[in-house]
């Protein structure tokens, strides 16, 4: 149940948007200076100008022929979302006391995968994540429960997140840029999700990130064995 193989893989971020630019920026990582939105040619106009920033990342390696996507369920993980369009629809609320039907709806946590099974015209499932603290944690749980009840459907696990509005910086981690990556997890055994039985002592502590992206570096670095994904220390993924 805890074992998993990555079939495919997709990320973007400003001036990391292909292949080689990702493997060379995770051998050598360095600070990304925010930039242009990710451009969804793929994707209608009508549609693809209800999506924000966060949401066209999404969509970027939702539409990438890196990922081979081909209607899998979909399995979206954000910590916060939307959040500039939350704030912005809580300041109009109290401004106006009132705000617009389309901007709220694309607020919702699951709007971004939403718009891409319209735009594919595919009726595919999809569920929506939210986490604070163990965000890679939760969607790999989540995968991995899914293909334990259909072994044979792979997912497409979709992490994605942006710095939030300076409102927010004394009371949250940031998010280092806005960032979008997916994996198509299979049944497989070239990493496992594992439990360990007893958790890392105070003098030891985790250096799990509240960010989903070391992830990512994980996936894609074959000189790391493991990866820790919760701030105690006991959940971790392992490379075979």
């Amino acid at each position: 149940m805890f074992s998993f193989s990555c079939q495919y893989w997709s990320a973007w971020a400003p001036s990391l948007e292909n292949e080689t630019a990702w493997r060379a920026w995770i051998k050598k990582p360095y600070p990304i200076r925010e930039t242009h939105p990710a451009a969804v040619t793929e994707m209608p106009a009508l549609l693809r100008r209800r999506a924000h920033r966060l949401g066209r990342a999404a969509l970027k390696v939702l539409y990438s022929p890196q990922l081979n996507y081909i209607d899998q369920p979909i399995i979206f993980c954000s910590r916060h979302g939307e959040v500039e369009r939350s704030l912005s629809l809580q300041q109009s609320l109290t401004r106006e006391d009132h705000v617009s039907p389309q901007e709220f709806s694309m607020s919702v946590h699951n709007a971004i995968p939403g718009l891409f099974s319209i735009a594919r015209g595919i009726p595919a499932k999809i569920t929506a994540i939210a986490s604070e603290n163990a965000l890679a944690l939760s969607g790999l749980q989540e995968a991995l429960a899914q293909l334990a009840e259909e072994p044979e459907k792979p997912r497409a696990l979709i992490f994605c997140d942006a710095p939030l509005p300076s409102l927010f910086a004394p009371f949250l981690e940031n998010e280092p840029f806005c960032y979008a990556f997916a994996l198509i997890i299979t049944c497989g055994n070239n990493f496992m999700l594992e439990r360990r039985t007893v958790p890392q002592t105070a003098t030891q502590p985790s250096t799990a990130s509240i960010s989903a992206l070391p992830l990512l570096q994980f996936i894609l670095d074959e000189q790391k064995r493991c990866i820790p994904l919760s701030a105690d220390g006991c959940w971790q993924a392992v490379r075979y």
